[in-house]
C-alpha cells in the first residue's frame, strides 16, 4: 500500500503541475488579448487625428483594425478553450489530492492498528502474529 500511496503522490504532483501550466497559458492568452484590445483602441485614436483620417492612410488603418479584430476574436476563442482546460486540470488535481488523502488516512489507520496489535501482543506476552 505504501508504493501505491507514493504513486498517488507523484500523480497528484503531476496533476498540480499540469493545472499550473494551464493557468499560466490562460494568463498568457489573456495578456495577449488585452494587448490586442489596446492596439485596436490606439489605432482608432490615431485614425481620427490629422491626415491619417483620410485617403490611403485611413484605408490601411482600417485594414489593420480589421486584422486586429480578427486576432482578438481568435484570442477570445483560445481564452475560452484554455479556461475550460484549466478548470478540467484543476478538477483532476483536486481529485488526485482527495484520492491520495483518502489512501493516506487508510494507510495511517492500518499502521496504527498494526502497532496497537503488536503492543497488545507484546504486553500479553504472546509471540507476534504473522498477519500484516
Amino acid at each position: 500500500m505504501k508504493r501505491r500511496l507514493e504513486g498517488l503522490a507523484r500523480i497528484g504532483k503531476l496533476q498540480r503541475q499540469l493545472h499550473e501550466l494551464a493557468s499560466w497559458r490562460l494568463a498568457q492568452i489573456g495578456r495577449r488579448r488585452d494587448g490586442l484590445v489596446e492596439d485596436e483602441r490606439a489605432m482608432w485614436e490615431a485614425m481620427g487625428q490629422g491626415l491619417s483620417a483620410y485617403g490611403a492612410p485611413a484605408e490601411a488603418a482600417m485594414r489593420r483594425i480589421r486584422r486586429i479584430e480578427t486576432e482578438i476574436a481568435a484570442a477570445e476563442a483560445a481564452y475560452a478553450a484554455q479556461t475550460r482546460l484549466a478548470f478540467k486540470e484543476g478538477a483532476r488535481a483536486k481529485l488526485a489530492e482527495r484520492v491520495h488523502d483518502g489512501l493516506e488516512a487508510k494507510y495511517r489507520d492500518q499502521s496504527e492498528r498494526k502497532a496497537l496489535a503488536e503492543l497488545v501482543e507484546h504486553s500479553l506476552g504472546k509471540p507476534p502474529s504473522s498477519s500484516a
